[in-house]
């Protein structure tokens, strides 16, 4: 159906009008379904769209495990130190530890390597992780060190803990801390 537009004026204009509205129309109800460039061009958009959300999938399930992963090694050069902090508090507890049994015996019994007379490493494998603590004479460069134990007043514990990531990266955590020799007044 086609509708005639009354307008003032010029008959062909308004045949040409009418004419134009009637061929619209007839086109539009022939068109069933949709081009193949319209395919084509929605499958374009809607691959990108896909693409795109897998490669967020990706880079969250990656950016979780690095924190998880951080997180661990945290805990471990946190524990590792505390434990370290422990042996030389045990003095005034009548315990057989304390920070004479840890600038000696602690060294061997925990397998340190020499490094000078002034530094202890261990290093070890826990898991995905490499940890190395080094015990060393603080503040460094004085002339206190390891062959005279008792001369140390204060040592630095310092401890880092590596991995690789799953995109092949070094990744690390470093803490340190300061012990230092407790004075008892008997």
């Amino acid at each position: 159906m086609t509708e005639a537009l009354h307008l003032p004026g010029n008959k062909n204009m308004r045949n040409l009008i009418t004419t134009t509205k009637a061929n619209l129309s007839q086109a539009s109800r022939s068109q069933e379904g949709f081009t193949l460039l319209e395919v084509v061009i929605s499958m374009l958009i809607l691959s990108v769209g896909i693409f795109g959300l897998i490669k967020s999938a990706g880079s969250v399930i990656y950016y979780q495990n690095n924190s998880r992963l951080i997180t661990e090694a945290t805990l471990i050069t946190t524990n590792k130190i505390e434990n370290t902090k422990r042996y030389a508090a045990n003095e005034p507890t009548g315990g057989t530890y304390g920070f004479n049994y840890l600038t000696t015996d602690y060294l061997t019994d925990q397998v340190f390597t020499e490094i000078s007379n002034q530094n202890y490493r261990k290093i070890e494998t826990e898991g995905d992780f490499t940890i190395t603590t080094d015990l060393q004479i603080y503040p460094s460069g004085t002339s206190e060190n390891f062959d005279e134990s008792t001369s140390i007043h204060m040592l630095e514990v310092v401890v880092k803990t590596e991995w690789t990531d799953s995109r092949g990266q070094s990744k690390n955590v470093e803490m340190a801390s300061v012990l230092h020799r407790r004075q008892f007044v008997e």
